[in-house]
């Protein structure tokens, strides 16, 4: 099947058996939790099909016999009770329709998240090599802030109660980037940081492509090649794009602070963010960061990570699937 990994056939345990996804812009990621793990787990590329229930049928016919209980799909986009649409494909998911592709007995088995919340959701099981840790002590509590940067960007704000986590959605990805980000681009680019008006446009897997042709005069250049050819050894266009946005990234991150006071941890998560934070320009970013000026100590005091397991949300969606808890 095109664009699917390879499909884990390890058999479920126990009588749930609920599928999850996490629907991104680029791909989708699936799995069927079964109480305790997730099973089945693979990744397929939205291009290879048409809409959503059709990677679903693709998906069922490459897996195993076995009845389905429920659903839960995070989604990179705004939910509504009854429906979701994706921000950067023109894909709508209904749980009604959903329901029927999977042969539910009705729409009240499906239920939608966005996958920023679904993200909030995993943090409390995360640990281990699911995480990498780029400064500050362990986060122990209060609130946390996920900021996602994939094929587009995102934040969702999490606070522990004694219930378990409330998590606060947002679309911050549409919002205006700061003043302090626009000065830089403004430095930098000149007249030409006018194409790039808000957070997505910058922190995102396009804004990653638009900023390297809008540097180089070249076009643009898919994120995933500029980060491959990234090498701080020697001044390329892919390197001055990649630590122009790391250090973007951090004044970005301490913007964040002053909105949220995520004392509990800023978690960076997606395939930008990843590629970005994993490679030396993390250096970058923890400078502009923690550079002098206002409430410096306070900024110091927020512990950094970036999840680095691809289906960290799959697990969050498990839990919202398990638990039924709403978002605020």
């Amino acid at each position: 099947m095109a664009g699917q990994a390879a499909v884990t056939n390890a058999p479920e345990t126990g009588k749930i058996a609920c599928l999850v996804a996490d629907v991104g812009g680029t791909n989708t990621r699936l799995a069927v939790w079964d109480g305790a793990h997730l099973r089945r787990q693979t990744r397929i590329a939205n291009d290879a099909h048409a809409s959503f229930n059709d990677l679903l049928r693709a998906y069922l016919a490459a897996q195993p016999g076995g009845r389905l209980t429920a659903c839960c799909i995070a989604i990179a986009g705004p939910v509504t009770g009854a429906r979701a649409e994706l921000t950067n494909r023109n894909w709508v998911v209904e749980p009604v329709e959903v329901a029927g592709v999977l042969s539910l007995p009705s729409g009240d088995d499906v239920r939608l998240t966005n996958d920023l919340v679904a993200q909030g959701y995993a943090l409390a099981v995360l640990g281990g090599d699911q995480l990498s840790h780029l400064r500050g002590k362990a986060a122990t509590g209060g609130q946390q802030l996920v900021v996602g940067m994939g094929t587009g960007f995102n934040v969702c704000l999490v606070r522990d109660s004694a219930a378990g986590p409330v998590v606060f959605e947002a679309e911050l990805g549409h919002a205006s980037l700061p003043d302090r980000v626009a000065r830089v681009l403004r430095d930098v680019l000149g007249d030409k940081a006018g194409a790039i008006t808000t957070n997505e446009d910058i922190f995102s897997g396009r804004g990653l492509s638009r900023l390297y042709g809008l540097l180089t005069g070249w076009g643009d250049r898919p994120g995933e090649a500029i980060l491959a050819d990234y090498d701080p050894a020697r001044p390329s266009a892919e390197t001055r794009t990649v630590d122009l946005v790391a250090r973007l990234m951090g004044l970005m991150a301490r913007e964040l602070v002053y909105y949220y006071l995520p004392m509990g941890g800023i978690y960076f998560a997606g395939s930008v963010a990843r590629g970005v934070l994993s490679t030396s320009a993390q250096n970058i970013f923890l400078q502009s960061f923690t550079r002098p000026g206002r409430f410096l100590e306070q900024v110091e005091q927020v512990p950094v990570r970036v999840i680095s397991d691809d289906g960290a949300a799959l697990l969050g969606a498990a839990r919202i699937a398990g638990n039924q808890r709403p978002t605020a």
